[in-house]
Order: structure tokens, then C-alpha cells, then sequence
């Protein structure tokens, strides 16, 4: 263990592995964290839009008990500001999981390792599909802001 912990030490400080067996132990350790990298980004993906629409819905709900048009005006455009940045984020995220993916993928190349998952359907189609989702959102709540604004009686 504290070899390892030596070889990893000496691998973040930038200098080579000694023998060909420190540097596959690198690899293999690399590539643990890689993997629990990538369920930790995947996670996140998952939660985020959940959670982008329970915030849109608390937000609107709570302005909901002023019946003032301007409070209901505030929380659509909020709820529209707060679903644009989650979708950003969201967007970052699947990057890292991408760029940490592809390095799974070369690592189980390196090692002749079989792949732990397969591709089902098209490449980011779901991951796309969530960012331009909450972007739909937040455009929603963008009219129906606008929609408060010129005609509140609408909404009521």
C-alpha cells in the first residue's frame, strides 16, 4: 500500500513510473478513479434536471400566495434565470463525463480489458435531450412572464 501510495506520489509530481509494473499500476488506479469519476458525473446528470423543476416549482409556488402581478413576474423570470444556469451546468457536466469516458475507453484498449458498458442508441442523444429540456423550460418561463406582464388576468 504505501508503495503505491509512493508510485502516485511520484506520478502527481510528474515524474516517471521506474519499472513497466508501476506504470500499469498507475494505469489500473487511474482508471478505478475514472470509473468512479464518471458515476459521479453521471449522477449528477440524472439529478440535475429533477431538480431544476422542483426549483421552478417552489419558486413560482411560493410567489403564488402574494397574488401581486410584479412577485409572480419576479418568480417566472427567476425560475427561467435558475433552469438556463442548471442547464449550463448540466452541459458542463456531460463534458466531463465524456472526456472521462473516452479515457476509460483507452485504458480498457491499453489493457485489453473487455468494456464494463455498451452504447445504447444514439451517442449523447439522452444527455441532449436533458440540456434542451431545462433550456425549454427556461424559455417557458420566460413567456409565461411576459404573459403575466401584459395580461395578468390570464394566470388568475
Amino acid at each position: 500500500m504505501e508503495h503505491n501510495a509512493t508510485i502516485i506520489a511520484d506520478l502527481e509530481s510528474g515524474s516517471k513510473p521506474d519499472t513497466p509494473i508501476d506504470r500499469s499500476r498507475l494505469l489500473l488506479y487511474q482508471y478505478e478513479r475514472c470509473c468512479d469519476d464518471w458515476r459521479h458525473h453521471d449522477a449528477i446528470i440524472w439529478e440535475m434536471p429533477i431538480a431544476t423543476l422542483s426549483a421552478n416549482a417552489v419558486i413560482v409556488w411560493a410567489a403564488t400566495a402574494g397574488q401581486k402581478t410584479w412577485e409572480l413576474t419576479m418568480a417566472w423570470v427567476i425560475a427561467a434565470i435558475v433552469s438556463m444556469i442548471m442547464s449550463l451546468g448540466l452541459r458542463k457536466q456531460v463534458s466531463y463525463a465524456r472526456q472521462i469516458g473516452q479515457r476509460i475507453r483507452e485504458l480498457e484498449d491499453e489493457f485489453g480489458m473487455p468494456r464494463v458498458t455498451v452504447q445504447v442508441g444514439p451517442r449523447g442523444l439522452i444527455s441532449s435531450l436533458m440540456i434542451w429540456t431545462l433550456r425549454l423550460v427556461a424559455l417557458a418561463d420566460l413567456v409565461i412572464a411576459v404573459l403575466t406582464v401584459v395580461t395578468p388576468s390570464l394566470l388568475t
